[in-house]
């Protein structure tokens, strides 16, 4: 959407869905833990599982 110049917001725990992104941020309780720049769901999915454990 960059030709556009608008910005697309998506909410998932989905990590191939969330590859689809440039970027990716990661919340947890209501706070920013994590961002990852231009993912693979692997990445992704990693990034959420150590979040599980810290939490």
């Amino acid at each position: 959407m960059r030709e556009l110049g608008q910005t697309v917001v998506m909410v998932t725990h989905d990590p191939v869905a969330a590859s689809y992104a440039d970027g990716v941020v990661l919340v947890a309780d209501g706070r920013l833990v994590d961002t990852l720049a231009k993912p693979d769901p692997a990445r992704i999915a990693e990034a959420m599982r150590l979040l599980g454990e810290v939490r």
